[in-house]
């Protein structure tokens, strides 16, 4: 009895609640991380997809399909998810930011290469140049708003605009009037026939090349009611971006190869010479104050000062002339071929990483290898199920996912000898399906070549190229079963290439089993690998196969090189690769207990998280270390946990662990069913969340099992709401239960009477939550955090310095702890002690390297660098 008042005193007067499963931060696995600020969605016309790009890592994070190969695809960002316009024929599609599903594809206009997409707050126009017609859709359906309106007689390429107050802008070519839809009435006003259009400080410019003069267009009237002289030789072909901070325009004159910035108000400043005369100039875009100018006859781009009018850096991003776009987004300029397979970031020193956008990786429906039981914990939350993380492993594949209810059957393709070969070569491609209904697939090949039919068919390709291969069948219940899969082909007798070197993460731990490989063109004879510390001319590891694993034994910057040959013809690459100590720190109050951390995770630690008055450590090996309070034998690991896992959680007076099986243990605190893990939480388990008494595990379907109880005789219901599946991560906070639905809104049960975290208006685009006793917080896909709830001082609020570039939280009781991009942490609140006092802060050292935390009661962790 005096053990369930002490329990029981602890939920009533200050409620001690630990959080779910630790998130770690920079340069861990992107399942956590994967739509945080500066993502975008590019084009990839050759392969038929669009490809997701993060910025910080400067990695592929995903790729979806959503037409055939070698379609003119152009993408519109638009709050984390794209919406995609084929052009050739005519159909929109959106893709979702956080579950990547692709929306039925609808068209608003004829097909034609002269189709746009221009969003605005309140709808997307679809608008083709060479008809002049403008159509709205609906930007969360795609579904065409009315019938379409004529706007013009015909447009020039990239004349055409929308404001924020939804208003289509565009210069009529035949006749050369300024004209606009508002409320679906078309307005005209005299301009000339080589004007130019574009949107900068929320207004319309008008650019009149003849003249060289630039306008601000009065929406009411169309009239100029602001403008400035350019000092552009008059007729000159010009490239003309704006910017949202202020009213000003870059102009990009070809034929003298320079920039000029003009201001409304102060005129332009002095020409800033970017290229060579002549050169064949593209749109200029505007980020921090800096201008960035494509050059597209070269392929290279030109970094401008625009307070200072100098060049600051110009850099090669492709060898060749391309027509490639820039991206501004989140304060990265991202730059992309979407007709090849480059893309890639420049920052605003000069730097370039270069990504590339697909290779011969194999996409949804191949065959992937069973998850290797040596593989470490994957320590996020949230876990992509799309791409095989189903037992938390990071950058691991492992089998598809049994079919979810009422979904279709999982299917993938077999290529035979292998998924590259040359031109001519013939493969043999069968379509595995787990339903024994099937009928015989039909399938397509990428290439103009007729459909083939049957459960195993023979193709060859006839030309150099990544095709992707998609085989569907009818199932005699109804419904399909389909798969895909990338097939690359090159030229007989091409010499090989390294297309990216892969390793299992970017930043990996000391005693961490890494993995290494690489995807190349051709078939190489021999692979010779080398890894070597900076500074060290003898290599700490070598390898002459395909794929190799390595364990670092120290911290450290790291080159890791391969060369492939094949005959005489040799590749060779390099990649640089940072490993982590995995050191754990201790910070704060405790009561009677020592939490300092042991020996034993000075080094090698995956994963931390902590509990009410005791912590737990995940090790690179699989297994779990526990220290702090033992009142409940909540520190006393069984043996099960010493090996395998793959997640950890610390509850109140109680732990949990993930195996790489599925599979929850579960101990510590006997009473109220606490620590009696049910069946269903014992396989398929993705993720799991402990809080006070109760606990939430995460399965593969995305559906939820709970166990154990929120308060007295079950006052409020701790198991999930029955409508509730979905699910992509999940919280516990000290009176509640909190999960993230796929579409990114957040869903919150349990004590709704005094501290509920029902969000106070929808929320979208959440990745990530975290709850306290009163506090709630959700992080989104840009990396904002939102807070509410209450604490002892009244709402509870964030930060200003915690509301942005965020990529974990932690929470426990009223104290929360943000990890931020640079590595650095920031706490605040109140602690479990009495009277409530703040919690300790944080050290000033943790300004850096940091890389994973865990919230306590009235103390914290973090994981070193």
């Amino acid at each position: 009895m005096k053990r369930r008042a002490r329990l029981l005193g602890a939920l009533t007067a200050v409620a001690t609640a630990a959080t779910a499963v630790l998130v770690v931060g920079p340069g861990y696995d992107a399942a956590e991380v994967r739509m945080h600020s500066g993502t975008v969605w590019l084009a990839s016309a050759r392969t038929g997809e669009v490809t997701l790009v993060n910025g910080a890592a400067a990695e592929v994070v995903a790729r979806v399909p959503v037409a055939a190969p070698d379609t003119d695809l152009t993408v519109t960002q638009r709050d984390g998810s794209a919406v995609v316009l084929d052009r050739k024929t005519g159909l929109l599609s959106g893709v979702d930011g956080a579950s990547e599903r692709v929306t039925p594809a609808g068209a608003a206009l004829a097909a034609s290469d002269g189709l746009v997409v221009l969003p605005s707050p309140k709808a997307l126009h679809v608008v083709d140049v060479h008809s002049g017609m403008s159509a709205a859709v609906d930007p969360a359906t795609l579904a065409p708003r009315g019938e379409p309106v004529r706007l013009a007689g015909s447009i020039r390429p990239g004349n055409a605009a929308v404001d924020e107050q939804d208003r289509v802008w565009a210069v009529d070519d035949s006749t050369g009037d300024v004209v606009w839809l508002e409320d679906g009435r078309r307005r005209t006003h005299a301009a000339t026939k080589n004007a130019r259009l574009t949107i900068t400080g929320g207004w319309v410019a008008l650019v009149d090349p003849d003249r060289g003069t630039a306008g601000l267009l009065d929406p009411a009237t169309g009239a100029i009611t602001r403008s400035v002289r350019l000092g552009v030789p008059a007729g000159d072909e010009l490239a003309i971006g704006g910017t949202t901070a202020e009213e000003r325009l870059l102009v990009a004159i070809g034929s003298s190869g320079e920039l000029v910035s003009c201001t409304f108000g102060t005129g332009c400043a002095s020409p800033v010479k970017v290229s060579a005369a002549g050169a064949e100039l593209g749109k200029p875009v505007e980020v921090g104050g800096h201008a960035v100018v494509p050059d597209l006859s070269t392929g290279q781009a030109t970094i401008v000062d625009l307070v200072h009018s100098r060049v600051v850096a110009q850099r090669q991003l492709f060898d060749q002339p391309v027509e490639f776009e820039l991206i501004a987004h989140d304060d990265v300029v991202f730059f992309n071929d979407p007709g090849g397979d480059t893309a890639g970031v420049l920052d605003l020193t000069g730097g370039v990483r270069t990504i590339t956008k697909y290779t011969r990786e194999p996409v949804r429906g191949d065959v992937r290898p069973s998850p290797d039981p040596r593989a470490q914990a994957d320590p996020a939350k949230k876990i992509d199920r799309r791409e095989g993380r189903h037992l938390g492993l990071p950058g691991q594949t492992g089998q598809p996912s049994p079919p979810t209810p009422g979904a279709p059957p999982a299917a993938s393709i077999v290529v035979s000898p292998r998924s590259h070969g040359v031109v001519g070569e013939e493969f043999e491609l069968t379509m595995v399906s787990p339903s024994a209904s099937a009928a015989p697939a039909s399938w397509s090949f990428g290439d103009d070549a007729p459909a083939g039919s049957g459960t195993t068919v023979r193709h060859s390709w006839q030309r150099t190229g990544s095709f992707t291969v998609r085989a569907t069948a009818s199932l005699d219940g109804g419904g399909t079963a389909q798969a895909e899969t990338t097939v690359t082909i090159t030229e007989p007798g091409a010499p090989p290439s390294i297309t990216r070197i892969a390793v299992q993460r970017p930043k990996p731990v000391i005693g961490e089993l890494v993995r290494f490989g690489a995807e190349t063109t051709g078939r190489p004879d021999s692979w010779r690998w080398t890894v070597t510390r900076t500074g060290s001319a003898t290599p700490e590891a070598t390898a002459g196969t395909a794929e190799f694993d390595h364990r670092f034994s120290s911290a450290g910057a790291y080159t890791v090189s391969l060369i492939i040959t094949t005959g005489t013809a040799t590749s060779r690459s390099s990649r640089e690769v940072t490993v982590a100590r995995g050191a754990v720190r201790f910070w704060g109050r405790t009561i009677d207990v020592d939490m300092t951390p042991p020996e034993s995770v000075s080094s090698g630690v995956i994963a931390i998280d902590a509990g009410g008055q005791h912590a737990l450590a995940l090790k690179a090996d699989g297994s779990v270390i526990a220290w702090g309070s033992n009142y409940s034998t909540e520190s006393d690991v069984p043996e099960e946990a010493l090996s395998g896992v793959v997640a950890i959680a610390a509850g109140y007076q109680h732990s949990l662990a993930l195996k790489a099986d599925g599979s929850v243990l579960a101990w510590g605190i006997s009473e109220y069913g606490v620590t009696d893990v049910p069946p269903d939480a014992r396989h398929d388990v993705i993720a799991i969340a402990a809080g006070v008494l109760h606990s939430v595990a995460l399965k593969r379907d995305g559906s939820l099992v709970a166990w154990g109880v929120l308060c007295c005789a079950g006052q409020w219901s701790w198991t999930p709401p029955p409508s509730l599946t979905g699910a992509t991560a999940i919280a516990v906070g000290g009176m509640h239960s909190m999960a993230v639905r796929a579409d990114g809104t957040v869903v919150s049960w349990g004590d709704t009477s005094q501290y509920t975290c029902d969000p106070p208006a929808p929320m979208h685009d959440v990745r990530t939550v975290a709850g306290g006793y009163g506090p709630c917080l959700a992080l989104r896909t840009d990396g904002t955090l939102t807070g509410w709830g209450l604490d002892n001082n009244g709402p509870f609020s964030v930060p200003p310095a915690a509301q942005h570039d965020v990529v974990a939280v932690d929470a426990h009781v009223q104290h929360v702890l943000v990890l931020k991009t640079d590595g650095s942490v920031i706490g605040w609140g109140l602690d479990m002690g009495y009277p409530v006092s703040p919690v300790p802060p944080v050290p000033a050292e943790l300004d850096h390297g940091v890389i994973g935390i865990a919230a306590g009661g009235s103390y914290g962790l973090v994981l070193l660098e």
